[in-house]
């Protein structure tokens, strides 16, 4: 009997990308994957990719969901609200019975769901006696923030709605940065998104395998803070392989765009490293103030830059950042730039917007100065140790065959 593995998605392209890394990770060691989305994103993976990209080893399949406009408070919850019932328990329960009536030979032997999808799940792996795991997308300390949350309300930090109740900088753990009490992550989101993910670790905490998209010596002490508590088994980076052994993919990418290769030439003809890459995502728009700033600043610059323009990038005056930006960017900037020094703050006026003279100040720094050439030795040496950690031997390799070999053994083994 073949492994075969249920891969429940966020619906978001954040969620997806790493997603499908770790079901080309999973076919690599003889599983057949399931891969489940939303439709609407389903049909725009598709549709970016050709059919010869795809591995007879993974079925790309959907149920009918799209997130609603969620540009205020209670469009939030409701969009999270409508995921919870239109990809929720009962949605996966049918779908896991519909999977192994087609597979008779091969049904499934375990579902792996992103963390925020996991509410109720552990209730359907057991009514099908298949595993459940989780896999959080993201760093775990992020994760860490939600889990000792309650915490830090019952210290008298943090208000009931996750509100600081003072203008400080609050530290939920000792093995984590502090962070700025105006930048914690729900903070955009209100009470619904602090509940959520407090919820939500909750979930996870009592599921055997959390696998996360990061790995061991960026996080140690939180690691092995958290491992005494929690499942946890760091299998990052999770990024194409070729990517870190400069190879071309031909494998379906979770793109909800086509690639435009017509740059490639154009890279070809400047020297390695000279090239400032910029791209906002998949769905961030910005105000058409801030583009116009950044435009300005890489004019300024006088360096060649490569810039991903979506259509929708840009949208009237103010700048709208979709529900999975924010939540992350406040922790990862305290990461790359306080804990790793591997990048520079960008600060914004009194506006909100950064002004193409920051953008100029913070290449020069990173392109020319003593300070610049530290950070770009920092960020080598973690490449290195990334693309090590990976390979026969890595942290992130044992823990990801860890994992494997659990999934392939057979509940009378």
């Amino acid at each position: 009997m073949v492994p075969h593995a249920l891969l429940v998605a966020f619906p978001l392209q954040g969620h997806i990308n790493p997603m499908m890394q770790l079901a080309w990770k999973l076919i690599s060691h003889g599983f057949l994957v399931s891969f489940l989305n939303s439709d609407s994103n389903h049909n725009r993976i598709l549709k970016a990719n050709t059919p010869n990209s795809l591995h007879d080893n993974i079925r790309m399949i959907s149920v009918p969901f799209e997130f609603p406009i969620m540009d205020t408070l209670e469009g939030i919850a409701n969009g999270m609200e409508a995921l919870g019932k239109d990809m929720g328990p009962s949605v996966i329960d049918r779908v896991v019975r519909e999977i192994n009536a087609r597979n008779e030979e091969n049904k499934l032997t375990c579902i792996i769901a992103d963390a925020w999808m996991c509410f109720g799940l552990q209730s359907v792996a057991t009514l099908h006696k298949i595993p459940l795991a989780a896999f959080h997308t993201a760093l775990a300390s992020f994760f860490a923030i939600y889990y000792f949350s309650p915490s830090l309300v019952s210290l008298g930090s943090l208000a009931s709605d996750g509100t600081p109740k003072k203008d400080k900088t609050v530290k939920f753990h000792s093995s984590m940065p502090a962070l700025h009490s105006g930048d914690l992550p729900w903070l955009w989101a209100g009470e619904y998104m602090f509940r959520k993910g407090i919820r939500m670790a909750e979930e996870v905490k009592h599921i055997k395998w959390v696998l996360f998209n990061s790995f061991l010596e960026i996080e140690v002490p939180l690691v092995e803070t958290l491992s005494k508590e929690v499942g946890v088994y760091p299998i990052g980076p999770l990024i194409p392989p070729e990517f870190l052994h400069s190879r071309t993919s031909t494998k379906v990418l979770p793109s909800f765009w086509k690639n435009d290769t017509e740059c490639l030439q154009w890279l070809d003809k400047h020297c390695a490293h000279s090239v400032i890459y910029i791209s906002f995502g998949s769905i961030t728009v910005l105000s058409e103030k801030q583009v116009e700033e950044l435009a300005m600043g890489m004019d300024a610059s006088r360096r060649p830059f490569l810039w991903v323009l979506r259509p929708n990038l840009m949208k009237g005056s103010e700048a709208i950042l979709p529900a999975d930006f924010l939540e992350h960017q406040f922790l990862n900037r305290t990461y790359v730039i306080d804990v790793w020094k591997l990048g520079l703050p960008l600060n914004a006026n009194s506006e909100g917007i950064i002004e193409k003279g920051e953008f100029v100040k913070g290449l020069e720094i990173l392109l020319e100065s003593e300070q610049g050439l530290e950070i770009r030795e920092e960020a080598r040496k973690l490449k290195i140790i990334a693309r090590d950690l990976v390979k026969d031997g890595g942290s992130s390799w044992n823990n990801f065959n860890l994992f494997v070999t659990a999934m392939k053994r057979q509940p009378n083994e």
